[in-house]
């Protein structure tokens, strides 16, 4: 029964699409950080492409409606100010754009990654241990994370890019 419960909490909103339940947006602005910067909202793959030029994104994928991805915005947006002339912090909501669901193999809401770059002609995703992989299966973190794991993560991503690795 713990177990039960602890999947249950901690794994966020489930997407399913079949599903055609409205919810109440919340509309809190997570961007006011008092930095300027602000979370970029991807409607365009070529938005990720674009931003990794200047250094690795932080891409969460969820929906305006769940409550866990919302959790989500409010970390990434604790880490805005820090990261703001080093990487992009970028999020896509799946119920607007139901592809990105499909491009990223999206199955749980809040799904986190961090793309280090691209190498040929494919995403490059840093792991929490600091390896990269093209597979974001292996390297992406489901349901909310703190802001230390991602910084964390964040921080081998930048070095990684720093060292050419």
């Amino acid at each position: 029964m713990a177990i039960f419960c602890f999947l249950l909490f901690s794994s966020g909103c489930t997407d399913n699409s079949g599903n055609e339940a409205e919810f109440v947006e919340v509309t809190k602005d997570v961007n006011d950080s008092g930095s300027g910067a602000e979370l970029v909202e991807v409607t365009n793959l070529s938005q990720i492409d674009e931003a990794l030029t200047k250094g690795p994104v932080v891409l969460k994928l969820g929906s305006k409606g769940c409550i866990p991805c919302k959790e989500q915005e409010e970390v990434l947006s604790e880490l805005l100010p820090i990261y703001q002339d080093s990487a992009s912090i970028m999020l896509i909501d799946i119920k607007e754009y139901p592809e990105f669901a499909t491009t990223f193999g999206v199955r749980v809401i809040p799904d986190t990654c961090i793309i280090e770059g691209i190498e040929d002609g494919k995403y490059m995703y840093m792991k929490q241990d600091g390896s990269k992989s093209s597979e974001r299966a292996s390297a992406r973190f489901l349901g909310v994370v703190d802001k230390e794991t991602l910084s964390e993560t964040l921080e081998k991503a930048l070095e990684s890019r720093n060292t050419g690795e």
